[in-house]
């Protein structure tokens, strides 16, 4: 079974019914062959890469799947990224064409590499013009054949590319349908980017599996979004924990909309933010855990309890391990170690990077093929829930201590008026390193009553050397927090302030 499959299932059922922004499922379909015979036309061909550099618009949705159609493989780009980044993933995945919007065609064409460009404005032109010819497909794509290189966010280093197959991104949306009981008369409201997991694996493609309305939007703006989301019809939203803080500032004390499922990812949900937008909105977030090479691993539960803190239990068809760092022996339940995935979601590799693949998997005596995700993890059997505990690389050696910042920032998101918080290891002439604590606050916090309380909490290496209490964290377009920038800054002296 591939995507395709799935969709077409569901357009030939549910063919008037609206898919994205209003478009009908058979408009979709229809709108894609045309666009795919225009790609085919600029010389796109089954197993080129196909480059989609623009922002969410409907040019997003029909170039992919008119893409998907013709057998070529998706390289979504995160629209935020300029020179640097832009040429490394381009340079990486080769591309032979590219869809470009407005914005960022420039970006493109100052490079010094060959691609020829399709614009969005065109593209959208095409998939509604009914007097364009409409792609024959000869033959359909398998579900081992590639059908998406998603390079990672590059928050621990230069982005990788892994190769998801038609079978594992149909599989990625056949687990979110089950798991989170999407039902063909939801409507899900997203500011979420296309370029990413959550926008692209979740979002775009449950809806598609599902027969729901997608409604996506450029940005998230949250009066807009809360605005949106009272209409009757809305009955889900996915997001990051950023844009949760922004719908709880936002609301004042006007009304809560009633939705049936609100879904955090990409980064920690903290645990203020869990308790504060329950008490306010009346439903607990389901918080998930992934990663671009494997889509979403970790949920909790749809029935609850949905445990702050916690990433719940394996999705449909997903086996989860934990084992020592780098190595293949269990640990024992409720300690942390290297958490494990495998099952259909997983990808094949990244691409063309043998030594990463060499790192990234292993293969047990069984036979079966596990993902190292680099993620830290643990079972807390009292729960009956996993939790994620940090990046393996963000390890801190203090004074021969390993330290998990996750751990740290757990017990400081407890704090009142803590909206969001990152450890970082710093280098130390004595300690190797020292953790260092940044916090971004709803107003003037006492550091002192923080290191007072983490150090009733936690043993004494563990306690931040410094506290810098900043404005706000800097994020990635996904909201994830770029720890990198933060050590910069703590190495140098230069946060604002220190206690």
């Amino acid at each position: 079974m591939t995507l395709l499959d799935l969709f077409d299932g569901v357009r030939r059922d549910r063919g008037a019914a609206p898919a994205v922004n209003g478009v009908t499922y058979a408009e979709l379909h229809a709108g894609s062959l045309r666009v795919a015979a225009e790609l085919a036309a600029h010389g796109l061909r089954c197993g080129d890469r196909f480059a989609i550099f623009c922002e969410n618009r409907l040019a997003f949705v029909y170039a992919y799947l008119a893409a998907l159609r013709l057998g070529a493989i998706v390289v979504p780009t995160n629209v935020l990224y300029r020179a640097a980044e832009l040429e490394h993933i381009l340079a990486n995945a080769r591309p032979s064409l590219a869809l470009v919007s407005a914005q960022t065609a420039a970006h493109v064409a100052g490079l010094n590499l060959s691609i020829e460009t399709v614009s969005a404005d065109d593209v959208e032109a095409w998939a509604d013009d009914l007097d364009r010819p409409c792609f024959a497909a000869t033959a359909a794509p398998h579900d081992d054949d590639l059908a998406v290189i998603l390079y990672t966010s590059g928050t621990t280093g230069r982005s990788k590319g892994a190769m998801l197959s038609h079978g594992n991104i149909a599989s990625i949306a056949a687990q979110v349908v089950v798991a989170w009981r999407w039902r063909a008369n939801d409507v899900l409201a997203i500011g979420l980017p296309l370029f990413h997991m959550h926008g692209l694996g979740a979002a775009l493609n449950g809806t598609l599996v599902a027969g729901g309305h997608l409604l996506v939007y450029e940005r998230f703006d949250a009066q807009r979004m809360l605005d949106r989301m009272r209409a009757r019809d809305v009955t889900m939203f996915f997001g990051v924990p950023a844009m949760y803080v922004r719908l709880l500032e936002a609301i004042g004390d006007g009304s809560a909309p009633r939705l049936r499922l609100y879904v955090s990812g990409s980064a920690p949900l903290p645990f203020e933010l869990h308790r504060t937008f329950e008490e306010r909105f009346g439903i607990a977030i389901l918080e998930r855990y992934g990663a671009s090479e494997f889509g979403f691993a970790l949920s909790n539960r749809y029935g609850g309890p949905r445990v702050a803190g916690s990433v719940g239990v394996p999705m449909p068809g997903t086996r989860v391990r934990i084992v020592a760092p780098g190595g293949d022996a269990a640990v024992t339940p409720g300690e942390i170690g290297e958490l494990l995935v495998s099952g259909p979601t997983v990808c094949a590799g990244y691409w063309e990077l043998p030594e990463a693949n060499a790192d990234a998997f292993l293969v047990d005596a069984d036979g079966v093929r596990w993902f190292r995700s680099g993620d830290l993890a643990r079972f807390d059997p009292a729960c009956d829930v996993y939790q994620i505990a940090g990046r393996i690389k963000e390890l801190i050696i203090s004074g021969g201590f390993n330290i998990s910042p996750r751990e740290i920032e757990v017990e400081i998101e407890r704090f009142p008026g803590v909206l969001a918080c990152a450890v970082v290891g710093v280098e130390d002439s004595v300690r190797g390193e020292r953790p260092a604590a940044f916090v971004e606050a709803a107003a003037s916090l006492n550091a002192d009553a923080l290191l007072a309380v983490l150090r009733a909490r936690l043993a004494s290496f563990k306690i931040p050397k410094e506290v810098h209490i900043v404005d706000s964290l800097p994020r990635n377009a996904l909201g994830k927090i770029e720890k990198h920038k933060l050590k910069a800054l703590a190495a140098a002296g230069s946060a604002r302030a220190t206690a």
